[in-house]
């Protein structure tokens, strides 16, 4: 509750700093309806406009995500039905550029708790864009791409024409159904999956990898970098013999994964994720220990869900497209084209 009223002070706040910039509003007045209204907004905005009296009505949301944007939208519509002559604004902290979309597309204002705003009624338009906003979910998108969350990212966009229960896909990752649950929220909230009966499914795929390569972090895995003169080729099969003798789980990433996929170009840096590695063991490699002008990456992940969704490919195990392509992110001499590759011969492909 006392979160509540802080988020109403401050979209009250909002309000009043976006129109005291308007010339042609005078006597602005912005306060909460009489709890004696049965359909009421979160908040009344009243102003005059050279010699007339205008209402805005407005709907305040925790989170500025489309699902509850178009809640309010929807909301703001039916009241204003009842009320001829008002006008309807979203307020929230952070306004996201999906948000934004669908409110300008039903005609509804909106506003962020840092100034930005699209505010067409009557004859004034104001928009304000670019303003930095320090409510812009950040805290939110951690929880999202946490190592355990992303267990369950991975699941759906391996099949995203799969309905998923809660139940299967916390036993398929190997996370607990409350962490599943808080995802779900997560998405729910993006509009990136729907709920359907026999579970969720994911319905913008695209829009979910984009978010998360935006957000991944390679630098949570340890890196052994290596040196040595043979090719790449000779490289990957001594190291696949080495772990397949010993039955330790790897999977070869990067440029090495992706060419097994969309083979568009050569390269010189072999790439791989080894599962309990140590120093000792990988002594045992006749490999050359390097600090800089490794040819040579044996990576320790910082999760096990690196190795979701892994394939045979010519004898050798290789992680799947979509961690590929994401450990082609930061990989320079031709990364982006590899990744570019794959996303549109693999990855997109296999969505349809």
């Amino acid at each position: 509750m006392i979160k509540e009223q802080i988020r109403i002070e401050e979209a009250r706040k909002a309000v009043l700093s976006v129109l005291q910039r308007i010339p042609e509003l005078a006597d602005i007045q912005v306060h909460a309806e009489p709890l004696t209204e049965k359909s009421r907004a979160d908040l009344l905005v009243s102003f005059r406009k050279q010699n007339d009296r205008k209402t805005l009505l407005v709907e305040v949301g925790s989170s500025g995500q489309p699902r509850l944007a178009r809640a309010a939208v929807h909301s703001l519509i039916a009241l204003r039905l009842n009320r001829p002559g008002t006008y309807g604004v979203f307020v929230a902290p952070y306004i996201s550029d999906a948000s934004a979309t669908i409110c300008k597309e039903s005609g509804i204002g909106y506003i962020d708790f840092v100034g930005n705003c699209w505010l067409p009624f009557d004859s004034i338009f104001m928009e304000i864009k670019g303003n930095p906003n320090r409510f812009r979910g950040k805290s939110e998108l951690k929880s999202l791409f946490k190592p355990k969350a992303e267990r369950i990212l991975r699941a759906l966009l391996d099949k995203p024409e799969r309905q998923w229960s809660t139940a299967d896909l916390a036993e398929t990752v190997k996370v607990s159904l409350g962490q599943v649950s808080n995802v779900r929220k997560l998405l729910l909230e993006r509009e990136w999956i729907q709920d359907q009966k026999r579970g969720i499914k994911l319905t913008s795929p695209l829009q979910l990898l984009d978010s998360w390569l935006a957000n991944y972090q390679p630098n949570r895995s340890t890196v052994y970098e290596f040196y040595d003169m043979r090719s790449v080729g000779e490289i990957e099969a001594t190291i696949a013999d080495f772990c397949s003798q010993r039955q330790i789980l790897y999977a070869f990433t990067g440029f090495s994964g992706a060419s097994r996929y969309a083979p568009v170009t050569t390269y010189k840096t072999v790439m791989v994720y080894m599962d309990n590695v140590k120093t000792s063991n990988l002594g045992d490699l006749p490999f050359k220990s390097v600090t800089s002008g490794a040819n040579v990456k044996i990576i320790s992940p910082y999760d096990e869900g690196v190795y979701y969704g892994t394939r045979t490919m010519e004898g050798q195990t290789v992680a799947s497209a979509i961690q590929c392509y994401f450990d082609l992110k930061d990989e320079k001499a031709r990364g982006e084209e590899a990744a570019g590759a794959l996303l549109d011969q693999v990855i997109k492909p296999s969505w349809q």
